[in-house]
């Protein structure tokens, strides 16, 4: 790993322990979170990039639901870089493109790849789940905003209410 792969790691790892058990025990569905997303889209097309950009980050907006935003949207162009993050809005402005996830799958590039599918927006890595601390199945719905950015979010699969 290069100084800035273990520098980025080493902030997601600092931005999870100050949220530590801090998340709603609240349980949301697949169909929630691809609502979720295209309420974000329309959000887009209403009020343009910028606007975008600024409210999937506001923590009393509209774009973060349960308590302390355990559904949130986050925004990439298709290099890898974090545009807005609801989660963790510090991590904008890093390119997360090459980050593996602990099964050497690349999450970011996964979800671009869901992003640009015309049929099937969903995808399934493995992350830390900020709430528990452990390594779990995150599955995530994303869509093209255009040919340079792409909206997405998702849930843990033990936090889902299926």
């Amino acid at each position: 790993m290069n100084y800035k792969t273990i520098r980025i790691l080493f902030i997601i790892i600092l931005l999870n322990l100050f949220k530590i058990n801090s998340y709603s025990q609240q349980k949301y569905t697949k169909k929630d979170v691809e609502e979720f997303v295209l309420k974000a889209l329309d959000f887009v097309k209403k009020n343009g990039k910028d606007a975008a950009l600024k409210e999937f980050i506001n923590p009393k907006g509209e774009f973060l639901k349960g308590k302390n935003g355990i559904l949130y949207i986050y925004a990439y162009d298709f290099k890898g870089i974090v545009l807005a993050h609801g989660g963790k809005p510090k991590l904008a402005g890093f390119n997360l493109f090459d980050i593996k996830d602990i099964e050497g799958n690349y999450p970011v590039q996964i979800m671009i790849k869901a992003a640009k599918n015309s049929k099937n927006h969903w995808a399934s890595y493995t992350w830390t789940n900020p709430a528990t601390k452990k390594v779990e199945r995150k599955i995530g719905y994303s869509v093209s905003v255009d040919n340079t950015w792409w909206l997405g979010s998702g849930l843990y699969e033990s936090e889902e209410n299926k």
